[in-house]
């Protein structure tokens, strides 16, 4: 995405095209925030706000394809060049991931009994949850900056790079709860679904990883 591609903003049909590439971004990251506050509610047993947080993540998933479908169909007709086109495209196709695998990873969270855990397995995964919240909270500032300083936006990118990082050891913890605690009451196939629920979690910072790789190297080229 170059200096090029935010000159081209300017006309009023590339304006509606940042407004809904900003929107897409807060329905992702708060569909991350409905996701925490889903397995927390889990955790705690209450049901009540589990499927409350779940219907939120499942609307905000929805809302966030349909603004992925209005700026793909946008920047088709639009007068970019090809490759700022193609840039802004893999961005918003790296972001929109984030938001799928939220939703993913709350149905499995529906199927299972998250509160039946152990204690150490509830606040792995809700360390894990809250540190992919962290990750997208930090890519959203990235995105934000790629316009106004690129410096900062290449700074912000190896945050989030580090989040991820962080993220995959507290996954390796989880990880390591699921093949030595006992798991009472648990069927072969609940332990399955969790371990695919954990996996969600990872690939939810590890696509926050690859947009802010996209970031970075469009960010290169634009210096």
């Amino acid at each position: 995405m170059s200096k090029r591609l935010f000159g081209w903003f300017a006309p009023k049909r590339g304006e509606d095209v940042l407004v809904m590439a900003e929107k897409h971004l807060a329905l992702t990251k708060n569909a991350v925030w409905e996701l925490y506050g889903m397995v927390d509610a889990a955790a705690n047993c209450d049901a009540e706000q589990c499927a409350s947080r779940y219907m939120s993540v499942s609307k905000m998933e929805m809302e966030a394809d349909e603004l992925r479908r209005q700026m793909v169909d946008a920047l088709t007709v639009s007068e970019m060049f090809p490759e700022e086109r193609d840039d802004l495209m893999e961005l918003v196709r790296a972001v929109d991931w984030i938001a799928d695998l939220s939703k993913e990873a709350g149905r499995i969270l529906n199927a299972i009994h998250l509160d039946k855990a152990p204690p150490e397995m509830r606040e792995a995964a809700l360390n894990m949850v809250k540190a992919d919240a962290d990750c997208v909270r930090v890519l959203t500032d990235c995105l934000k900056m790629m316009a106004k300083d690129p410096k900062e936006a290449i700074n912000l990118a190896n945050k989030v790079e580090m989040l991820e990082e962080d993220t995959d050891e507290l996954y390796s913890i989880a990880r390591k709860h699921l093949a030595t605690l006992e798991f009472k009451g648990w069927t072969v196939g609940s332990i399955i679904l969790l371990n695919e629920f954990l996996d969600s979690l990872e690939t939810i910072a590890d696509w926050c990883e690859n947009t802010a790789d996209i970031v970075r190297a469009v960010t290169v080229r634009m210096r």
